[in-house]
């Protein structure tokens, strides 16, 4: 995918920031997840598509006083441009393992960029994480 003449701004909004604001609030384990990785998979343009560029989702656990339940970060960067294009924090009631928020950035990427333009070892990485997620589970 080329990237965009014009560096400093994005084709079209992105459709992955319209999918949380829609879903902002909702309480855990309601579905929303799932809704917003369907909408994208739905969308007939992936956001990589939109932006102009590949894109990489980073997650990383943020501290929390609350220990019955885990908080990530998520921040969307376009890959040649490394323009920060959304981030978002999720939080999951009742996490002890980490596995499937890494596996939801993972997924997240895949979705983002869409499966036919994710190289083979990052299928198989996701694939890895799902299954040690579904194992811990």
């Amino acid at each position: 995918m080329a990237p965009n003449d014009d560096t400093n701004s994005i084709r079209e909004p992105l459709l992955l920031p319209a999918l949380i604001a829609a879903h902002r609030g909702n309480t855990a384990g309601d579905g929303t997840i799932t809704a917003i990785i369907r909408g994208l998979m739905g969308s007939p343009m992936t956001d990589a598509e939109r932006a102009g560029e590949r894109l990489c989702v980073f997650g990383w656990q943020l501290p929390d006083s609350d220990r019955s339940r885990m908080r990530w970060c998520y921040r969307v960067i376009g890959e040649e441009t490394g323009r920060e294009l959304v981030e978002f924090t999720l939080t999951v009631p009742g996490g002890v393992s980490d596995l499937p928020c890494r596996v939801l950035g993972l997924q997240l990427q895949i979705t983002l960029n869409g499966v036919e333009h994710t190289d083979a070892e990052e299928l198989d990485a996701y694939m890895e994480l799902a299954e040690a997620a579904r194992n811990a589970a």
